[in-house]
C-alpha cells in the first residue's frame, strides 16, 4: 500500500553553547533524503528537532501543512507520528524478536498499512524471531530496529547514522533492504550520514551542513561536488545500465550512454539499485587523462569525454578537470604540470580511463 505525498518543512534554530543550528529546508515528497556532512556539522541534531526530541530549539516545523512546532505548538515525538532509527538498536534485551518488532504496532487494524508479516518478509526476520537481541549480530538487531519502526506505522523514517560500526555486508544487506521499503511503501526518509557509499546507494536528494548551516541541496548526481569537498576528495557519481553481454573473467559490461564499461560482477551485484541501472562512485585521484586512446594499458576502462572546465583543487600543484561523457559528469584530478604538458582546455576532445578496481 502506497502513502499520499508528504511535505515536511524545517525552518530551526538552536543554540548550543558555541554551535548554533540554523536550517530552512522542505525535503523532498515520497523519497530518501540524505543529510551529509562532517562529524560535528549538526546532522544528528537537526534529526532531533524534527523528532521533537530538542525542547530547546525554535523556530517552526510542518507536516502537510500541519504545524508540529511553531511559536504555539510543540508537539512531543510520540505525537508526530514519525519514528527513528539509531546507530545502537535499543532493543528490549529480554523480549524476543516477535515482540520487540510488533512493540509499537496500532492495536486497531484501521491504523496498519504496513503489515507485520510484510515486513518480516522483506527484511528476512521469520527465523529470527524466537531470538533474543543477544542472540543477534549486530546487523541482525539493525534490521529487527528498521523492523519495529516500520511497525509503529510512521509517516516519516529517521535514520541517524544506522550504519556504523556494522561490517560492509550487513552495510550492503540493509541499504538494499531500505531501498526496496522506501519503494515498496512511498515512506519519506531522512538519512544522517558522513559516509558517501551510504549516501550514493540510498539516497535521491542530498542536503549538505557545514557547521549548522545548509550549504547545498538538491539531487544526488548534482550534489557530487559537495560531497566531494566534504569527503576524502573530488568525486563523480555516475549511472549505468547493464548490457546483456555475458560475464568476462568475472567482468560484467555496462553501459554509460553509448560508451561501455568493464566492472567486477561481485561489485555490482551489491550495489542498491533497482532493475539493471546502478549509480557508482569514481574518484577524481582515480582518472586519468591522454589525448589518444591507449593501447598497452592496465587501465580496463577507458571512455571518450570533451571538457568542460577547469578548476584549481585544494593543492595547488593540482587541477580539477571537469568532462562530460555523452550527458554525465566525470572529474579527474590532473597535476597543474600534466596539465600544461598535455594543453588542456575547455572543448578539448580526450580519452579518460580508470581501473575498474577504483569504482566503489
Amino acid at each position: 500500500m502506497q502513502r499520499e505525498g508528504s511535505v515536511l518543512s524545517v525552518d530551526i534554530r538552536l543554540q548550543r553553547r558555541e554551535f548554533m543550528l540554523q536550517l530552512q529546508h522542505r525535503f523532498a515528497d515520497d523519497k530518501i533524503t540524505a543529510v551529509f556532512g562532517a562529524s560535528g556539522s549538526g546532522k544528528s541534531t537537526l534529526l532531533r528537532c524534527i523528532a521533537g526530541l530538542e525542547a530547546g530549539s525554535a523556530g517552526e516545523i510542518s507536516w502537510q501543512g500541519q504545524p508540529w512546532q511553531s511559536k504555539k505548538t510543540f508537539l512531543k515525538a510520540e505525537q508526530r507520528n514519525l519514528a527513528m532509527v539509531f546507530q545502537q538498536a535499543n532493543l528490549f534485551s529480554k523480549k524476543r524478536v516477535i515482540d520487540n518488532i510488533c512493540y509499537g504496532l496500532p492495536k486497531t487494524t484501521d491504523d496498519i498499512f504496513i503489515e507485520p508479516q510484510e515486513v518480516i518478509d522483506l527484511l528476512q526476520l521469520q527465523p529470527l524471531l524466537q531470538r533474543l537481541p543477544s542472540q543477534l549480530s549486530g546487523g541482525q538487531q539493525q534490521r529487527v530496529a528498521i523492523a519495529r519502526a516500520l511497525l509503529s506505522q510512521p509517516k516519516l523514517l529517521l535514520l541517524d547514522e544506522p550504519l556504523n560500526g556494522l561490517h560492509s555486508d550487513a552495510k550492503r544487506q540493509i541499504l538494499g533492504d531500505l531501498k526496496r521499503i522506501q519503494q515498496r511503501y512511498q515512506l519519506p526518509m531522512l538519512l544522517v550520514s558522513h559516509h558517501v557509499d551510504e549516501v550514493v546507494s540510498l539516497a535521491d536528494e542530498v542536503v549538505v551542513i557545514d557547521n549548522g548551516v545548509k550549504v547545498s541541496a538538491g539531487s544526488l548526481v548534482d550534489q557530487a561536488a559537495y560531497l566531494g569537498q566534504v569527503s576524502d576528495g573530488p568525486l563523480s557519481i555516475i549511472e549505468l545500465t547493464q548490457t546483456d553481454k555475458p560475464v568476462e573473467q568475472g567482468l560484467r559490461c555496462w553501459s554509460m550512454g553509448v560508451q561501455q564499461l568493464w566492472l567486477p560482477d561481485g561489485l555490482t551485484k551489491t550495489l542498491n539499485q533497482v532493475h539493471k541501472h546502478k549509480r557508482l562512485v569514481i574518484w577524481a585521484r582515480d582518472v586519468s587523462i591522454s589525448l589518444i586512446p591507449a593501447r598497452d594499458s592496465s587501465l580496463s576502462n577507458q571512455v571518450d569525454a570533451t571538457i568542460t572546465d577547469i578548476q584549481s583543487a585544494g593543492h595547488e600543484a593540482e587541477k580539477i578537470v571537469t568532462l562530460l561523457v555523452d550527458d554525465q559528469l566525470l572529474r579527474a584530478l590532473v597535476t597543474v604540470v600534466s596539465c600544461q604538458r598535455l594543453k588542456l582546455g575547455v572543448g578539448q576532445k580526450i580519452t579518460a580511463a580508470f581501473k575498474a578496481a577504483a569504482m566503489h
